[in-house]
């Protein structure tokens, strides 16, 4: 359920104001579900475009995403 208001406070009350056409508004929604899914904690594969680049890592430590960071998107 924490998804489902994340895409809310995201889509609607960040982002609603300045999107004004409706099929903007149904894009943004689109790409938020993609990034903002339950799949994200259960599906250990579970990557947010086909290149398999982005992804999110598994819990850690802070210097687990630090590392993460820097050897995956810089």
């Amino acid at each position: 359920m924490q998804y489902v208001a994340l895409r809310y406070l995201t889509g609607e009350c960040n982002y609603g104001g300045r999107v004004t056409d409706n099929w903007d508004r149904r894009t943004l929604t689109t790409i938020l579900a993609k990034f903002y899914t339950e799949a994200i904690n259960h599906d250990a594969g579970y990557k947010f475009d086909e290149s398999g680049i982005y992804f999110a890592p598994a819990d850690g430590e802070v210097h687990t995403f630090d590392t993460h960071i820097v050897t995956h998107l810089i």
